[in-house]
C-alpha cells in the first residue's frame, strides 16, 4: 500500500517534523546544561566559602572580658589585694557623726571628758556605750601615736605609723552582742599599709621600686 505525504500536516514518514525535532532538542538542552552547570557549581562554591570561614571562628575568642581580680598595683603605695576601702571620709573624728558596726548596726560618735571617743547606740531600746578593745585606742591620746578615722563605708579605721608613709592599720569590727547588750568594737590588725602624703590613695606597700 503507498503512503502519502499530505503538504502542510506534518505527517509523513518517519514521524515528519517531530521526528527530526527531538535529536535537535536534546542536543540543546545538553549544550546548555554544559553552559550553565560549570557557573553554578562555581557560584555554589564562591557563596559557601565564606560561611565556613565565619563559621570557623568562635565569637568569644575575639573578646577578652578584662581582669577585676589583679588590678594594677599603684607606684606608690602598691596594690589593694585583699584591703577594704580604707580611704577616709572624714579626718579627725567628728562628734555626731554617723558611724557603721559592720552590718550590724550604726550608731554616733561622742567626744569623752578625757578627751578620748566612744560610740553610742540604741540597744535594747536605750541608749548605751559601745565597749572597745585592742591594742590601740580608738582615737585620743595614745603612746602609739594613733589616729582613727571614718571611710568612705561608714566603717571605723584606726592606724599608727612605723615608716615613711607606712602605717599599722586596725578595723573595729563588732563582736559578741546579746540581746540586751551592744557588741563590742574589737581592733583587728589588717598589717601594715601605704599611704600617699594625701590621703587619697592607699595599698599593701608591694611596689616595683
Amino acid at each position: 500500500m503507498a503512503t502519502t505525504h499530505v503538504p502542510g500536516t506534518g505527517l509523513g514518514p518517519h514521524g515528519g517534523k517531530h521526528g527530526r525535532r527531538a535529536p535537535i532538542i536534546a542536543a540543546v538542552v545538553l549544550a546548555c546544561a554544559a553552559i550553565v552547570i560549570p557557573f553554578a557549581l562555581h557560584a555554589f562554591h564562591r557563596s559557601s566559602a565564606p560561611t565556613r570561614a565565619a563559621t570557623s571562628v568562635s565569637a568569644p575568642s575575639q573578646v577578652t572580658a578584662p581582669a577585676h581580680g589583679h588590678p594594677t598595683a599603684d607606684p606608690e603605695v602598691g596594690g589593694r589585694g585583699g584591703l577594704p576601702a580604707l580611704l577616709p571620709a572624714r579626718s579627725p573624728l567628728t562628734d555626731g557623726a554617723q558611724v557603721r558596726l559592720g552590718n550590724l548596726t550604726s550608731g554616733v560618735l561622742r567626744r569623752t571628758s578625757a578627751g578620748g571617743w566612744r560610740v553610742l547606740v540604741r540597744w535594747n531600746a536605750k541608749v548605751q556605750p559601745v565597749p572597745t578593745r585592742g591594742p590601740v585606742r580608738l582615737g585620743g591620746p595614745s603612746v602609739q601615736r594613733s589616729a582613727s578615722w571614718v571611710s568612705d563605708d561608714g566603717l571605723l579605721y584606726t592606724r599608727i605609723r612605723i615608716g615613711a608613709g607606712q602605717f599599722r592599720v586596725y578595723a573595729w569590727d563588732p563582736r559578741g552582742a546579746t540581746a540586751y547588750t551592744p557588741p563590742t568594737l574589737v581592733a583587728t590588725d589588717l598589717g601594715r599599709v601605704c599611704f600617699n602624703p594625701s590621703f587619697t590613695a592607699f595599698g599593701d606597700c608591694r611596689t616595683a621600686g
